[in-house]
Parts: structure tokens; sequence; C-alpha cells
């Protein structure tokens, strides 16, 4: 199915990876005759293919190329823009690309998975209620306390200076974040770092599931990799978009 999220996050990376003459495509979610055209117009040319089908199917050599972590480079109005970039400052948007380069990821993920986390304020001290999650990536109470501090000294800082307990979580999962879905994992399940995206997170009955139900897209009690960042991929096309990149 050409689920709107999923067509959205297509067509920001042909947008992307279109070093060819040809216009951005809007990020409206819908397949039609531009985005086919654009799809079938990277088959032909970069994967050699003499009847390209214009589509983009999960695993397929399509998917592959556009997601291709050395190809990707975000189409910006200014040397080193990223998604969401024009929503911090500059000072944290420096130091979140250094980070990402010492981690191994693309910072258009990270950036993404923060504005999800964070409800798009890139806030130190956003705070779930229900939880006590904090900040930048959510940090639970228990987290805080893993990396020496605590979810009131981490909201008391600046938003650059939580980068430093940014790196410090993720530094784990250093060179195995090579996806925007992997990225995310760091953050909601480790366990499904590197597992294919069918792979099943939460499945009822479980707290972990119930927790997590309004990830489950299609009800059928399992949340699996994909349906679990699809809001983030969702996040990072927006991020793309005129008024966010930068």
């Amino acid at each position: 199915m050409n689920l709107p999220s999923d067509v959205k996050v297509v067509q920001a990376l042909l947008n992307a990876n279109l070093t060819i003459p040809l216009s951005l495509l809007a990020l409206d979610g819908i397949c039609g005759p531009a985005t086919i055209f654009a799809i079938r117009k990277i088959q032909r040319r970069y994967l050699n293919s003499k009847a390209p089908d214009g589509r983009v199917d999960p695993g397929g050599p399509t998917l592959h190329f556009l997601t291709d972590p050395g190809r990707i480079a975000i189409p910006a109005p200014a040397t080193g823009a990223i998604a969401w970039g024009a929503k911090v400052s500059p000072e944290f948007k420096a130091k979140l690309i250094k980070i990402c380069a010492n981690l191994g990821v693309d910072p258009n993920f990270l950036m993404s998975a923060m504005a999800f986390e964070s409800g798009e304020s890139f806030s130190p001290s956003v705070k779930n209620k229900v939880s006590g999650a904090t900040g930048l990536i959510q940090f639970m109470p228990s987290t805080a306390s893993g990396l020496s501090t605590t979810t009131a000294k981490l909201a008391a800082m600046t938003a650059v200076d939580q980068l430093d307990y940014v790196e410090k979580y993720f530094n784990p999962y250093k060179g195995r974040l090579n996806t925007i879905e992997d990225t995310y994992m760091a953050i909601l399940w480790p366990k499904a770092i590197g597992e294919a995206n069918s792979y099943v997170c939460f499945s009822s009955p479980s707290k972990a599931y119930d927790q997590n139900a309004g990830l489950d897209a299609d009800g059928d009690g399992k949340v699996t990799k994909a349906e679990a960042a699809a809001k983030v991929k969702a996040k990072l096309a927006k991020g793309l978009q005129a008024g966010y990149v930068g």
C-alpha cells in the first residue's frame, strides 16, 4: 500500500538523490505521476534499468539505493543544511553534526528522532507527565541515572549542553545506526537495532505492548520495527521541507 507517510519519505529521499535536472517533488504523500517519473528516472540513470517500474519496494534495489548513507545529500539552500536545522540554534546544529560524525549516524535521522520525541520543540526540559521522561530524546529517570545525572538536572541544562548526554546515551550503538529505524530503535527498543523492519518489538498481551499500542498501525496486536519508526520517518519528511530544513 502507498501509505502517505511512506510516500512522503520516498519523496524526500528522491529529492535528496535527484542530482539530475528535475524539479523537487512536493512532499504531499501522493504517489502521483511526478513521483513515479522521478523513481523511474533514478532507476534508469543509476540502476541501469531498461524497464523501470516506478516502484520502491521494501528490500528492493531502488530503496537500497535511496537509503544508502553514503549517497544521501539533502537538497538545501545552504551547505550543511539538515532536517529541522532551521528550528535550532547554529550552535546546536554544529554540535549535533559533530556528534553524529563521531557516532556514524546521519544527522537528519537523529534530528528527526529528537523532533518526534520532543514534540518538535527541541526543548531540554519538555517532560512526559505520565512517565517523567524528559528532554531531547525523552530520557527516562532510570536512563538519566545510568548516565550519572537526573532528569531534573537534564531539564535545567541548555539544549546544547544536553547534547553531551545524547551522545553519551548513543555511544554504545556507535557505527550500528545505519537507518532511521535503527536510530530510533536506540531510543525506543535497542534490541531491534540491526533487525529487519518486520521484526516484532512488542506484542499483546504485555505491558510493553500496552504502553506502545498507539504504534500498532494495523491493529494486529503486534508493533513491528517499521510501525514503531513510522512517525519518526514522517518527521524526517516534514523536517526536509522549506521552513524546517536549514
